[in-house]
């Protein structure tokens, strides 16, 4: 597995702390949305050390192939990260499965950057880890995020009542799974 990768128009790079401060920025970028769909403690979220932490333990957790983030940056700007997609709970051999996971900076939204990323970076894990099945958590309202699965040939499996609490309230989820044979490249 490489660090950095390149589609048309995007550079998808693993990353550690080097680049904690740009991801605060990013996240206070896009508080608003984001903490509209993701559970966010936001008494210790938007600080540097936070950042760097958790920087840390994925940059480790990824020499053990167990997660792996890509940090998106557009080719005509290589240092502004516009979003970031994320493989998780990667468990292999008996699962060969992962959890996927995407943001986007607001002012990135609606340009197809997401499923471009998404599809490379499904392609990378397919080709490099062999992942057989994906899933995707998605609220029910999130009609955008719910295309780009769509798009990418995720099927809708179920609503998982209550899965996650967002805004001090539990929501409901729908499960969306792809498997590597039904993936639209």
């Amino acid at each position: 597995m490489n660090f950095v990768y390149e589609t048309d128009r995007l550079i998808l790079k693993i990353c550690g702390e080097e680049i904690s401060e740009d991801v605060l920025v990013f996240d206070l970028h896009n508080t608003k949305e984001f903490e509209a769909v993701e559970p966010i403690d936001v008494d210790n979220f938007y600080n540097i050390e936070h950042h760097r932490n958790i920087l840390n333990y994925e940059y480790k957790k990824m020499l053990q192939l167990a997660v792996v983030r890509f940090w998106l940056y557009r080719k005509e700007d290589p240092d502004t990260i516009i979003g970031t997609v994320c493989f998780r709970n990667i468990a292999k051999p008996i699962y060969s499965s992962c959890q996927v996971g995407y943001r986007m900076d607001k002012a990135h939204t609606g340009k197809g950057y997401c499923t471009e990323a998404l599809r490379a970076g499904i392609n990378i894990m397919i080709n490099d880890l062999e992942l057989h099945r994906f899933e995707a958590l998605v609220l029910p309202e999130n009609a955008p995020s719910i295309a780009i699965l769509e798009n990418l040939g995720f099927k809708k499996e179920g609503l998982l009542r209550d899965k996650i609490m967002i805004q001090d309230k539990w929501r409901d989820h729908y499960l969306y799974g792809l498997l590597s044979s039904e993936f639209v490249k």
